[in-house]
């Protein structure tokens, strides 16, 4: 599989937005990027030993509301096969995290970000492998730091994007059974919420249901008969 490979970039998904001879499912890697902002602007922090890569895969209509979900899917599925190699018990720790995250437990492992541009999806993924990450202000791990061992970065990158470029031809057919699999491994599901709203939080407390068909979280606020359809939402956890 062929890399477009550099040292240090902006952003892998810039560059993949702006370069037009990037071909579909070419992968376009960095060992750290500089400008990298992920879902509602915020910076992921990437420094070398991370999978930081982006590639792009035309727009259909069946992708809508569903890529970074599908995407998380994909990442998963790799991810769970590198844990095996030293305990399978602990891929019952690897959870999804709506909309685009996946948490080793209660901390983040990975996040998925997706641009349209023109009749392109720009898929970009950033999973912590080898690098340090003690130094990052949110909770989060790596692979490295969980097993204490290194991992082939290019390798996962490899599986990824292939894995992606099968499964999406048969993501019509596949997604009831990815939605399944994913809400049962929902990091979310059933914590409560406060939501923000106009740049305060509501005192309504809700409680995180499932992610339905299209791609949506479905929340239930307290004394509520019936559940709620989010595309975007700010919130807070609640400590039980």
């Amino acid at each position: 599989m062929k890399f477009i490979s550099f040292k240090e970039i902006g952003s892998t998904n810039e560059y993949v937005r702006r370069d037009l001879r990037v071909k579909e499912f070419e992968a376009v890697v960095a060992e750290k990027q500089t400008n990298d902002r992920v879902k509602r602007g915020n910076l992921w922090i990437s420094d070398k030993g991370g999978a930081l890569f982006s590639f792009w895969t035309e727009d259909k209509y069946e992708l809508q509301d569903k890529i970074e979900i599908f995407s998380c899917y994909i990442v998963s599925e790799v991810l769970k096969e590198y844990i095996r190699q030293s305990s399978e018990d602990e891929t019952e720790n690897l959870k999804f995290k709506w909309p685009n995250d996946i948490y080793y437990k209660d901390e983040k492992i990975s996040s998925v970000f997706c641009d349209k541009v023109r009749d392109r999806i720009i898929v970009g993924i950033r999973i912590n492998v080898n690098n340090n990450v003690d130094k990052i202000d949110a909770k989060a791990t790596s692979l490295s730091k969980i097993f204490n061992k290194e991992y082939p970065i290019e390798e996962i990158i490899e599986k990824i994007v292939l894995l992606f470029e099968k499964k999406v031809k048969f993501l019509v057919k596949e997604w009831e059974e990815i939605l399944l699999l994913l809400n049962n491994n929902n990091y979310l599901k059933n914590k409560k919420i406060k939501i923000e709203k106009n740049g305060k939080y509501l005192e309504k407390e809700y409680r995180f249901s499932r992610v339905n068909r299209a791609g949506k979280l479905l929340i239930v606020g307290k004394g509520d008969t019936e559940e709620t359809k989010c595309q975007t939402l700010k919130f807070k956890l609640i400590e039980n």
